[in-house]
């Protein structure tokens, strides 16, 4: 009997689907389709995903035989609890959480007398309680890129600091408030993080480094220059400008679309790096 024959079997057995079974392992349906199949192999780590999915040994998921002496084999770890009536994937349970730390939040803030404070308090949780019902698959990477966004958003909006003020590091002068610049530093460093983690979590993720991609890849960069260009110029002409005038409320749209901007270089690096690691891997012997 196949491993793919097996996988099909003990699935059936469970009473999951094709879609189910991906959920729990963190693959799409087509690789558990491919792997009944046999027209692809899991690796190592998610065989042993599957023998705790289907609560059997790695032995009788790969042969379809049940060990002679059940009693001495080693018992598996921690079942991974299929989804039905009674079970709710992790991501799930951690959404509701969040989703009652907002209602908490606003509920405290209401009762103190801060109704808008509660509002503009409860939208992280509620935006990441949102993520982790509707993302599959990395919602711990989003829910930090959305937290981070609203912190530096808050932070330019309300105070004014940016992480660009650490270009005057060696001009600042006392005058001008060593505490920002610290607070900078600190964004710039939470800011390289992001992009640090955001690499990492795609470092399995190929793209065929072919010329549509690649030309794919170059409109994105150039459309990002030309925005931020467009972006430099457009503030230079609102701040030289005496007629012109813009209340919070602008300027907070100007903060977002500086963010929006920020958020796209990330993902725009992240699909770089995603493109060019299998070409760097294939023309690593000829330099």
């Amino acid at each position: 009997m196949s491993l793919g024959t097996n996988i099909s079997r003990l699935r059936a057995e469970k009473h999951l689907s094709q879609g189910d079974l991906a959920e729990l392992l963190d693959v799409s349906r087509q690789s558990v389709s491919k792997w009944e199949t046999d027209g692809s192999v899991p690796d190592l780590d998610k065989l042993v995903k599957l023998s705790r999915v289907f609560d059997v040994t790695l032995d009788e998921l790969v042969t379809g035989e049940a060990p002679a002496h059940p009693g001495d084999s080693a018992a598996p770890e921690a079942p991974v609890q299929a989804p039905g009536p009674a079970g709710l994937p992790s991501r799930k349970i951690a959404g509701i959480i969040l989703f009652c730390m907002a209602f908490l939040t606003l509920l405290v803030c209401t009762a103190a007398g801060g109704v808008l404070t509660g509002l503009i308090l409860c939208v992280p949780f509620l935006l990441c309680g949102a993520i982790c019902f509707l993302a599959k698959k990395r919602p711990g990477l989003w829910c930090a890129w959305t937290v981070y966004l609203l912190v530096e958003l808050y932070l330019r909006w309300g105070t004014g600091i940016t992480w660009q003020l650490t270009m005057l590091t060696f001009s600042f002068t006392p005058e001008m408030n060593y505490t920002r610049l610290l607070v900078s530093w600190g964004q710039l460093i939470v800011m390289l993080v992001m992009f640090a983690a955001t690499i990492r979590s795609f470092r399995h993720v190929r793209l065929e480094p072919c010329r549509r991609n690649f030309i794919l890849l170059g409109i994105g960069w150039a459309a990002i220059v030309g925005l931020n260009a467009l972006k430099s110029w457009g503030y230079t002409q609102l701040y030289q400008s005496p007629s012109l005038s813009f209340g919070q409320g602008t300027y907070l749209l100007m903060q977002a679309g500086d963010l929006l901007l920020l958020a796209g270089f990330a993902a725009l690096l992240a699909a770089t790096a995603c493109a060019f690691r299998p070409w760097r891997r294939r023309h690593k012997g000829t330099f």
